[in-house]
């Protein structure tokens, strides 16, 4: 006996955000990864929607309370704003210091998932 497989044929559409065309997108994390060109250069947008690890950091943060323990996770940042804001590099070059710094600053308050001070 032989065993065929039926497959539906899908109609593959274009999905347009302005002049941006969609590319990629993956359900479980939301990211979107876009294309523009202008027939000289072609650029790529990719957006990660943070909304919902931003709830999820808050409630962490709510939920561990003061407490300090070992081994205790203290931020969830999206890896966008890893890059972007120098952290991997001071990361892969050791610099702690200017890493709990960073963690530490009012204006990252929103990746962290704990409270007190790095």
């Amino acid at each position: 006996m032989v065993y065929r497989k039926q497959f539906k044929k899908v109609a593959i559409m274009d999905i347009y955000d302005g002049s941006w065309k969609l590319i990629s997108y993956d359900p479980e994390t939301g990211r979107t990864i876009w294309y523009l060109s202008d027939n000289q250069r072609d650029v790529y947008r990719i957006d990660y929607p943070v909304s919902q690890l931003l709830d999820l950091n808050q409630a962490c943060a709510v939920s561990s309370g003061k407490k300090r323990e070992d081994w205790q996770r203290i931020a969830s940042v999206p890896l966008s704003v890893v890059r972007s804001s120098h952290l991997l590099q001071a990361h892969s070059e050791g610099d702690d210091q200017w890493v709990s710094k960073w963690l530490n600053n009012r204006d990252n308050a929103s990746w962290r998932t704990s409270e007190g001070c790095v």
